[in-house]
């Protein structure tokens, strides 16, 4: 999911145009003209109303190169759009500019853009101070133009496109992403208990799944050892059992709230790999295909310890053991990483996706440096099998 944002124009530097110079050249070398404008061409869409809920195919657009007299200037794009053919914009209390229109936040380098329409209904909220459905008129004219630059000329705009949109009410702040526990005879301590994470392990978020931007539902993961002594999914482990997922009349057959269904049990003992979906609270639950190493220790690793072993802890006492957690202070710009204890022959790396509590991610071998750029106090959960992990914030 792209992020937009309400930024004044700004220099954006692609590196330095060579400018041959020559006495005697006799005026063979291009000369650089500078257009006053360019062309934005309408898109087919305009000819009717763009319904933004609906639609699922994103809003392309397309230009014209600005001519610049055959000079071969590097130029770089940005599309904006406004609620009106102004585009201008205001200096608040604190001296800052607010322009009164959304700039993609990705520069281009080709004259066409494929804008997602949700973002485009996202940014439409921001627009009209939207806070409930009553803000959003049935229709609303959204006017579109580009800009262009070059590392050595002025920003110039194109013309100005309108598009008439239908828009739907939409919360401006991401809902965090549903998650679910599991417990049962071989999570844990096998207490069937309510402390995270021994009694309720909690279950993954992954970066390869679109969370719902309003519900935050969608897929979540776990793979670890499983025994056919059973386990369930709790919603939480303070609700008192009031959401859950239990078996139905077999294996592969679940029931949902009902306090008298049976333990799941898997055919046999092994690892396995297990897919919830929070929106259909439909679970998939798979013998775990890829090797599964058992490992003596996982330790993380970073800046905060010169790179030395922190060691987690095993979350699992009773059967094999895939997960490991941890509570730790970090500070802001700290970089981190999950290691094998004692070696670094297995470690893990990547990049952190943001929640309103923390971070998670999925790790993967020989990865880049985790970069922490809001410190705290957190409880990290580590699965060494997938190397999803979470960094739940417990305080700043």
């Amino acid at each position: 999911m792209k992020l937009k944002y309400i930024i004044a124009p700004m220099l954006v530097g692609l590196g330095l145009v060579a400018f041959s110079s020559c006495s005697d050249d006799n005026g063979s070398n291009p000369t650089l003209h500078m257009p006053e404008s360019f062309v934005l061409n309408t898109p087919y869409v305009a000819a009717s109303v763009l319904d933004l809920e609906n639609t699922k195919d994103p809003l392309v657009i397309t230009w014209s190169q600005p001519d610049y007299g055959g000079f071969p200037a590097a130029v770089t794009y940005y599309v904006q759009y406004a609620l009106d053919e102004q585009f201008t914009s205001t200096v608040d209390e604190e001296g800052n500019t607010v322009p009164n229109y959304i700039q993609e936040d990705e520069p281009l380098s080709v004259c066409r853009d494929s804008i997602d329409v949700a973002d485009i209904n996202r940014n439409l909220m921001t627009l009209l101070g939207a806070s409930s459905a009553a803000d959003v008129p049935a229709l609303v004219n959204v006017f579109f133009r580009i800009s262009a630059q070059t590392p050595s000329t002025d920003v110039i705009y194109s013309n100005v496109v309108k598009v008439q949109t239908s828009p739907y009410f939409q919360t401006l702040v991401a809902a965090d992403p549903i998650l679910w526990y599991l417990t049962g005879s071989c999570i844990g301590d096998g207490s069937w208990g309510n402390a995270v994470p021994t009694g309720c392990l909690p279950m993954y978020l992954s970066q390869n799944s679109d969370y719902d931007y309003a519900t935050g539902t969608g897929e979540i993961l776990w793979a670890g050892y499983l025994t056919s002594a059973g386990f369930k999914f709790r919603g939480s482990p303070d609700d008192n059992w009031a959401v859950q997922i239990g078996q139905g009349d077999s294996f592969g057959k679940y029931k949902v709230n009902d306090g008298g269904s049976a333990n799941i049990s898997v055919p046999s003992d092994g690892v396995y790999l297990i897919t919830l979906d929070t929106k259909t609270n439909t679970p998939v639950i798979t013998e775990y295909s890829g090797s599964a190493k058992v490992f003596d220790g996982i330790a993380i690793s970073g800046s905060f310890n010169g790179w030395g072993d922190t060691a987690l802890a095993p979350a699992t006492t009773v059967c094999e053991n895939h997960d490991w957690f941890i509570n730790i202070d970090l500070e802001t710009g700290a970089e981190v990483k999950f290691k094998q204890s004692g070696s670094w022959d297995f470690n893990w790396g990547g990049k952190l996706s943001t929640l309103s509590y923390g971070y998670y991610g999925t790790g993967v071998g020989n990865g880049d440096n985790l970069y922490i750029s809001e410190g705290g106090n957190f409880n990290i959960y580590f699965n060494d099998i997938t190397g999803l992990f979470r960094f739940v914030r417990v305080s700043n």
